[in-house]
């Protein structure tokens, strides 16, 4: 089964609604992520379910849904790999400074010191 994007238009009235909404729609199988967008009434699911199911999921918990769209989910868009630091060179320009690293050993082979 493909997965798919699903918005429906719903009606939020209080907190009660809200939560009906999300933990009928959360009971059905396929289905991925649930948001709930207050402010435009807007229910987007995603998953593999069938939009008839979550349709008449809504209605058995007194919603008249309005089914908005169907589509597939849309991609995230891929992050930029950084690019790495270049020192360009100038005739008179040095780099930073950098620490100093010393590697001394024992003579007798019993290991090495960082200092």
């Amino acid at each position: 089964m493909t997965i798919k994007k699903i918005e429906i238009k719903v009606d939020i009235n209080c907190g009660k609604c809200k939560s009906a909404i999300m933990s009928a729609v959360t009971e059905l199988e396929g289905v991925n992520q649930v948001a709930l967008d207050e402010e435009k009434s807007l229910l987007t699911v995603v998953g593999t379910m069938d939009p008839v199911c979550v349709a008449e999921q809504l209605r058995k918990i007194k919603q008249k849904p309005v089914l908005v769209s169907v589509g597939p989910p849309q991609k995230p868009d891929p992050k930029p790999e950084p690019k790495p630091e270049c020192y360009l060179w100038y005739p008179n320009y040095y780099p930073p400074p950098c620490d100093m690293v010393t590697v001394s050993s024992y003579e007798n082979g019993s290991g090495c010191t960082i200092l």
